[in-house]
């Protein structure tokens, strides 16, 4: 069974899960996850792990994510989006780059953001879309984000538009509500884009459709851990050394030349063999042997 990370294209339209889904068909096998949701209407880069690679996806580098946004003036949405009913209105504004440019430098850095109602967070262990399908009222706890910048800003016809590279957890929906707010105008996205997610970009991103086109080679489109992986260094396992911790030994683990602490991955043969953490020093992950054989090969 074939291994790896897969940079899938996202349309609109469709879920995240929906997205899964294909891949599932695509590739004749079940193992299949995603990294990183994109709203339905959204589209863009949407990671995705196979095989034994679903395992690696709680240490794979999601950041940061950048996106290209657009936002509408003169309506505020339940959903923060297009797809919600308007909640608010406003009158136009004056279109004045400048002071669009100034206020968004106050939602920059570390900020707190209140998410949008409708969301796939909990609370009392139901989805907060659910409950607000079901009319009930919810009231998401803010939470520390990430705005590392907001730039290439252009005024439109509707509103405007805008680039933003954010950390994880940042929803770009109240992040252009809150925007609106400062401006003094209702406002929502009117259509959004993920070009990037840590080192997947649009650039190396395949169609659903292009994927189904390759047949039975869709595999080329596979990429190996080395690039995708956060780690705080890498160790190289000698033949012994490789067997030992295939059984799991703790006295493999540490000695001359390990990094003093963190997250490290171990390697045989350039093969993933291990994720490990410490100090002390403790095993997180142990990859089957020859599960990356597949990814070695190419």
């Amino acid at each position: 069974m074939a291994s790896g990370f897969l940079n899938v294209w996202k349309p609109a339209g469709m879920t995240s899960h929906g997205a899964v889904a294909q891949v599932r068909r695509i590739a004749g096998m079940r193992q299949v996850g995603h990294a990183g949701t994109l709203d339905p209407d959204a589209v863009g880069v949407l990671p995705m792990a196979l095989g034994a690679y679903t395992r690696l996806l709680p240490y794979a580098d999601l950041t940061p994510k950048v996106y290209r946004a657009e936002v509408a003036v003169g309506a505020l949405t339940h959903t923060g989006d297009a797809a919600g009913r308007i909640v608010g209105r406003s009158r136009s504004w004056p279109m004045d780059l400048k002071t669009l440019e100034r206020t968004g430098h106050w939602l920059t850095g570390s900020i707190w953001q209140v998410p949008p109602q409708v969301s796939a967070l909990k609370q009392g262990g139901r989805r907060h879309y659910e409950a607000v399908r079901n009319r009930e009222v919810v009231w998401p706890e803010p939470r520390r984000i990430v705005v590392h910048a907001l730039r290439n800003i252009c005024l439109s016809d509707r509103g405007w538009s805008f680039e933003a590279e954010v950390g994880s957890g940042t929803y770009v929906r109240a992040l252009v509500r809150d925007w609106g707010y400062l401006m003094g105008v209702a406002a929502h996205l009117s259509a959004l884009t993920r070009i990037q997610v840590g080192r997947w970009t649009e650039a190396s991103a395949v169609s659903l459709e292009d994927l189904a086109a390759l047949g039975e080679q869709w595999t080329v489109r596979l990429e190996s851990w080395a690039s995708h992986l956060r780690t705080d260094g890498v160790v190289v396992l000698s033949d012994e050394e490789a067997e030992r911790v295939r059984h799991g030994d703790m006295r493999v683990l540490g000695g001359s030349g390990w990094p003093s602490g963190g997250v490290v991955a171990l390697t045989h043969q350039g093969a993933l063999a291990a994720i490990v953490e410490g100090s002390p020093w403790r095993y997180r992950l142990v990859v089957e042997e020859g599960s990356h054989a597949d990814m070695e090969r190419r």
